[in-house]
């Protein structure tokens, strides 16, 4: 039932509880009997003959796949299991360059980190470019609040103006180009107050984290998050696990159907 309550469907809300003659056909039957939306159809239920009419055509699938961080899924599917996990919130910036720095002796790679800084550090984003001279560019910025409590930093964070923003990442930057502020034309500031997921003792053995890798009700989770480790890697195999996991599910209900 709780599957069905996910079906995907289209040109139609859930039928009115108060309406006992409104229904939702499966689009398998609709096609075979040639029915479509506001139709009308008759039954014997319970023993009396009723005229129902069609609110909705949906596809049930026998599985479906949660590809959403845990704070998401949660919200999405509210049976879902809710492990305790954190997630740290980020704050990003696109800088375009009109021009690049002055060099001091070393020059920029594709990606930098500087000593001592509060961010990770920053990428150019240009540095596929087969062309020898690129005269203007784009850095993207990355920097992670992970010096204090999840919720205290997106509190934090929520409360910053751009321009305060804005300028700590420059003051930032000028450490390793002290021009910096005379290349920038433009920086794009956003903020995510759930970037990444954010490990904490304990999650390993969490039984509801286990259960959210387990899925229910024919509903699989596959997102990096289940593997506390916000990598790609962790994303692909989470997928493909997911689907494994479907498929041996799958294999078990045809086999009891004979």
């Amino acid at each position: 039932e709780k599957l069905q309550k996910r079906a995907a469907r289209t040109g139609f809300d859930w039928p009115d509880p108060a309406r006992a003659d409104e229904i939702v056909l499966s689009q398998a039957f609709a096609d075979a009997n040639a029915l479509k939306l506001a139709d009308t159809l008759h039954a014997t239920i319970h023993g009396r003959r009723q005229t129902l009419r069609i609110v909705g055509i949906a596809n049930s699938p026998e599985f479906v796949f949660v590809a959403a961080p845990v704070h998401v899924a949660t919200r999405l599917v509210p049976e879902a299991p809710r492990p305790t996990l954190t997630s740290a919130p980020w704050v990003t910036a696109n800088l375009t360059l009109d021009r690049w720095p002055r060099e001091r002796g070393f020059p920029v790679a594709w990606d930098n980190v500087i000593f001592d800084s509060p961010a990770l550090g920053y990428v150019v984003a240009t540095h596929q470019h087969l062309r020898r001279h690129v005269p203007r560019t784009v850095w993207t910025y990355y920097w992670a609040l992970a010096d204090r409590p999840a919720t205290e930093a997106r509190a934090w964070l929520l409360g910053q103006e751009y321009a305060t923003l804005r300028d700590r990442i420059l003051v930032d930057l000028a450490r390793a180009h002290p021009d910096i502020v005379e290349c920038v034309s433009r920086v794009d500031v956003m903020r995510f107050g759930h970037a990444m997921v954010r490990p904490t003792p304990g999650l390993l053995s969490d039984p509801q984290w286990r259960a959210l890798q387990e899925g229910h009700d024919g509903l699989f989770y596959a997102h990096s998050d289940l593997s506390g480790l916000a990598l790609f890697e962790e994303a692909q195999y989470r997928g493909v696990l997911a689907a494994d996991r479907a498929l041996v599910r799958l294999g078990s209900a045809k086999g009891a159907r004979g």
